[in-house]
């Protein structure tokens, strides 16, 4: 009984990860979707106020630098448990958003 719990409960993460991918691919991709609307406020941003923008670049860049290092120094983290647990609740919201609405 321990393992087809086990099972389950790896097959409802696997779904709701997948729904979640699949939901985030679709609502950037599509035509005047995120990836669109993203590339013009990022623009906007650079023209308007460059000081910000690229103080956020630079930030960005130094957390980069430190997730990776110390994921090179092999310490453990609960990093990657928490994206899955994150896309989880994103797959959940798709699937209730697609079961009240009608629409993915």
């Amino acid at each position: 009984m321990k393992q087809f719990l086990t099972g389950l409960e790896a097959l409802v993460t696997l779904v709701l990860v997948v729904v979640a991918i699949a939901g985030i691919t679709y609502h950037t991709f599509r035509e005047d979707g995120l990836l669109s609307q993203g590339f013009g406020k990022i623009s906007n941003a650079y023209i308007n106020h460059p000081l910000i923008a690229l103080a956020a670049t630079v930030a960005f860049f130094f957390s980069y630098r430190a997730w990776r290092q110390r994921k090179v120094s092999g310490t453990d983290t609960k990093v990657f448990d928490y994206f899955v647990y994150v896309l989880m609740a994103v797959g959940i919201y798709f699937i209730g958003h697609y079961t009240i609405k009608g629409e993915f």
